[in-house]
This record gives C-alpha cells, structure tokens and sequence, in this order.
C-alpha cells in the first residue's frame, strides 16, 4: 500500500471517529475559524488533494462527480466539515455597499476555499431580502415573494416559506433557537426539499420555473454534512431542468436530506473544486457572492 493510499484511509477514519472523539472532554475541540468574513479558510494542503475530484484533510472532505441525466451533465459535491465555521460565506470586494461583480474562481481563491457555489447576487439591482453575511445583518426587506435561508452557528438550515418582515420576525422570535446565532442567509428560493421529499409549494413563475435551465442548490444532508448540486443548461431555455424535475431529481438523490434550497442559477451557476468550475456555463457573468466551505487544519 503506497503513503498517499494510508493516508487516506487513516484521515477517513479520523473524520469517521470525529463526533466520538469530541465528544470527549479530554480531548481538544477542532480548529474554529474566526467568524469575521476578512479571514479566509486555512490554505489547502497539496497532499489533500488525493486526485482531480476530492480533497481530504483533518477537517474536510470533499468530493466531486459528473452525473448524465439522460443527456443532461449534471454535477454533485459532497462536503463533510468537522467545524460549523467552516461553512462560510464571501462578497465581492469583501463589502456590502460596492456592487462590483468578480469571478467566482477569484473570490474562491480569495478566501481558500475547497469548495463554492454561487449565491443570491444579493448586490444587483434590487433592494430585498434578508441578508445576513457572517453573523452580520445588512438587510431585511421581505416582500413575500420568495423562500428565506438561514444558516445557523451550528451550520443547520432552516427555511422561512414566502417571507415577509412579519413572518420573518416571527420565525426568528417564536420558531428559531433562542440560543443560537443567525450566521447567514440567503433571499433567492425556492424550498426545493424537505426531509427528503420534493418540495415545490413555493416554485412561482418568479423562478422561470417551467423553462429548462441551468439550476444550481445547496443541501443540507445532516449534522455538518452538506451538498451542491447543478445542471448544466443553455441560455435559450432549451436545454436543463424545470424547478420541479430539479426538486425531484435532488429528492431522488439524497432521500435523506434535511432541506434543498434554490440557488441563483443561470448565467449566475458557479460550483467551483480547487478555484476551477467543474461544469459548463455558456452565459457566465461574474457574481457579488459565494457560499464556500473551508478547512481549518491550522485554526486555532
């Protein structure tokens, strides 16, 4: 067996073991990354990288697959984290009032990131939203037309259906942990999944739900366990998924997840591994934000 193979299945073994292991007193807590949006993930490991498609370290693992849905290429990333932190996200220019739009392989780089998907493009030409940026509020101008995502401290999504301000209120006054942290939160929907079963209530003419396009989710599998999941598509509308064949292709991959969650797709789509996309875009634009996931090998 040559090192880079041992290595891998004793790291996997230790990602595997990690929930017994902290929950020993005697031992240390993994690394915490800072929760300012300033401080990037630890820098990659070039050992981590066992091949094109995954990286692995003490913290992290994640792994990437192209899927053929019939003729449709389709794109997974799994990511395991042992740390809530590592779930993070990051704006362009690094601020809420500069609407300038960058790449999304530059700001994954930026913040050394594993992984990274798009997010709301919560900095184009409209004002509304719940936006919430590490731990920071900068708005909150519900109109009930879309789905809420909040991320938590302990990196759980929760979900507010056609949010306004009163509803909103009232989920994170009556419904939302009283002892927990809104650390994220996206204005974009819809609700794809819920405990594994297509969701599609809230999927409005809003979303050109009917068109196939290319559409792009992040997923919540379990405790610190995580998915983005695309569909490659074309910018006449001809080619991709209507939101509801995306719901449940989603529900038919992880019948076990706890929420899928719509994301910005279209021209807007990013699933970036290792600062690369690993999916076709013919109408790429440059964003205002990404969702990523970091290691934190070296946090203290």
């Amino acid at each position: 067996m040559n090192r880079t193979a041992l290595r891998r299945i004793l790291i996997a073994l230790f990602l595997l073991l990690l929930p017994l292991l902290l929950s020993s007193p005697a031992l240390a807590e993994p690394g915490v990354l800072p929760l300012d949006q300033l401080v990037p993930g630890s820098a990659l490991l070039e050992e981590g990288f066992l091949s094109e498609t995954e990286y692995l370290d003490d913290t992290i693992h994640v792994t990437t697959e192209e899927q053929m849905v019939g003729k449709l290429p389709c794109h997974i990333v799994r990511i395991k984290i042992a740390d809530p932190s590592q779930i993070r996200t990051c704006m362009s220019k690094d601020r809420y009032d500069d609407r300038t739009y960058v790449k999304a392989e530059t700001m994954a780089e930026h913040v050394n990131a594993v992984a990274a998907v798009n997010g709301d493009f919560f900095k184009y030409y409209y004002d509304f939203g719940y936006v919430v940026r590490q731990g920071v509020e900068y708005r909150r101008e519900c109109d009930g037309t879309r789905d809420v995502l909040i991320i938590d401290d302990l990196g759980n999504f929760h979900y507010v259906l056609m949010a306004t301000n009163e509803s909103l209120d009232d989920f994170l006054t009556n419904e939302f942990p009283a002892d927990r942290q809104v650390v994220n939160s996206f204005t974009f929907g819809p609700v794809l999944a819920i405990n594994g079963e297509a969701f599609t209530d809230t999927i409005t003419d809003l979303y050109q739900s009917r068109y196939k396009m290319q559409r792009v989710a992040i997923v919540q599998l379990d405790e610190l366990e995580y998915a983005i999941v695309e569909c490659d598509g074309k910018s006449d509308a001809s080619y991709g998924m209507s939101l509801s064949t995306f719901a449940e292709y989603i529900a038919e991959l992880f019948p076990d997840c706890r929420l899928a969650y719509n994301l910005d797709g279209g021209g807007s789509t990013n699933v970036i591994f290792n600062n690369k996309r690993i999916h076709r875009n013919p109408d790429l634009r440059k964003i205002s934000d990404i969702l990523y996931f970091a290691s934190a090998h070296d946090a203290q």
